[in-house]
């Protein structure tokens, strides 16, 4: 099974955001020697602990820093965007890294003021315009737009091959359906709401057809993402997770964000105590020993059939990250590692 990492580039304990961008670059180039084969970057905004409002800067300075792992925006939040200069961004990037570039298609509010911010027209509300957003996108991906379209004729680099490799972020049945409409791969999220992700992905794969874009795929493609922290036991796990399972706690469930990493301690005394270590086929956090995440994730492969999982950890500091995929790699036997 092959494993990638999606990267939110939290601020860890004690560091800058500068600081922890080139801790991100230093943890790909070890993703990378550790046999990864993604390693993906989130975009959120007015995140204070995060330092990722701009994927796809920093992915032009992961894959300079790397040769053969897959570099992916892995979250391109098109509803905020000209589908146009979206598609510049990314097909530089995939001219400057040819055949290593994924771009994940999502959208996502960012909070009222950070949505307003990212506006051009700021009193004009935003329509509902996903699918055409995201099929004039793939047009321009592959400089492929109908016949139809009020910009057909110009073209983004038409020297290039159609690309990057556009993916679907889904959390429901809804976006796992778009993908296959649209013919693009999936990327399923598991932990938005866990409960959802067999559902999305049986959608997926008995509704795919082949996409018409030059940019899309001929055959279903679709990998799972999870949040996961493991540990070399169980305890040491539940500690370290304490700080992932707090700030989205409070930000969720209580609609507070806080504007630091906790640590694990900070983290504990928060909440009042360890939080339990979910046992649901399905849960919103991986969380255990070697041997317990490697028993979760082969039965969530076994159940949908993929051979792809994408970790997210959310640790306080550098150290713990590199640690964390490390021991996961070593567990998973990658590279033989």
């Amino acid at each position: 099974m092959k494993l990638s990492i999606l990267d939110p580039v939290q601020i860890t304990v004690g560091q800058t955001s500068g600081d922890s961008m080139r801790a991100s670059i230093v943890l790909a180039q070890a993703a990378e020697r550790l046999g990864y084969h993604r390693y993906w970057l989130v975009e959120h905004h007015d995140v204070a602990y995060e330092a990722n409002p701009a994927p796809e800067v920093l992915a032009t300075a992961l894959a300079g820093a790397t040769s053969t792992i897959r570099i992916g925006v892995g979250g391109l939040l098109l509803n905020h965007y000209s589908p146009y200069k979206s598609a510049e961004a990314m097909r530089t990037l995939g001219a400057l890294f040819p055949g290593r570039i994924d771009v994940g298609i999502g959208r996502a509010t960012a909070g009222p003021k950070a949505d307003t911010a990212l506006k051009r027209l700021r009193d004009i509300p935003t329509p509902d315009d996903h699918d055409p957003q995201t099929e004039e996108f793939l047009g321009w991906l592959g400089n492929d737009l109908p016949a139809d379209s009020p910009f057909h004729g110009i073209a983004i680099m038409p020297d290039e091959p159609a690309g990057p490799l556009p993916w679907v972020l889904a959390a429901t049945q809804g976006s796992a359906l778009r993908a296959a409409r649209l013919g693009l791969p999936l990327a399923c999220s598991a932990f938005h709401v866990p409960e959802n992700a067999p559902g999305a992905w049986k959608a997926y794969h008995e509704n795919f057809q082949p996409s018409r874009f030059a940019a899309g795929v001929d055959k279903p493609t679709a990998f799972l993402a999870v949040r996961l922290i493991i540990g070399e036991t169980q305890e040491e796990a539940e500690r370290l997770a304490m700080p992932m399972r707090t700030l989205f706690k409070l930000r969720r469930k209580d609609n507070l964000m806080l504007d630091k990493m906790p640590t694990p301690d900070e983290a504990i005394a928060m909440m009042g105590g360890l939080l339990p270590t979910e046992d649901a086929t399905w849960p919103a956090y991986v969380v255990g020993s070697p041997e317990r995440v490697k028993s979760a994730l082969q039965r969530m492969a076994e159940i949908t059939g993929t051979d792809e999982i994408m970790v997210q950890d959310v640790l306080h500091d550098a150290e713990s990250r590199l640690r964390n995929y490390e021991l996961l790699a070593r567990t998973f036997d990658l590279c033989g590692s």
